[in-house]
């Protein structure tokens, strides 16, 4: 997945919450800033002294495993044959 760095901080968030743990876990404070929904990656990432190709990797680490998860949760059960799955 390829995110475009120019994106606001508050659209991120809205299009994946799993954004937030990541900002949470690198100790930005855009989760919950009035001001999220105008600022950029780019520019959160420079204020709070973050490489932006730091955080764009956690993002992708973070939105991937997410995807497993909800995949894994989406899928239908296993069928039982004769007692086995």
């Amino acid at each position: 997945m390829q995110i475009d760095p120019n994106i606001s901080v508050g659209d991120i968030m809205k299009e994946w919450p799993a954004s937030i743990a990541v900002m949470l876990k690198l100790r930005m404070l855009c989760v919950g800033c009035p001001i999220a929904r105008f600022h950029t990656i780019a520019e959160a990432c420079g204020h709070h002294g973050i490489r932006e190709r730091d955080f764009l990797r956690h993002l992708e680490i973070e939105l991937a495993a997410t995807a497993t998860i909800s995949h894994r949760l989406d899928a239908p059960p296993a069928l039982e044959v004769d007692g086995h799955r």
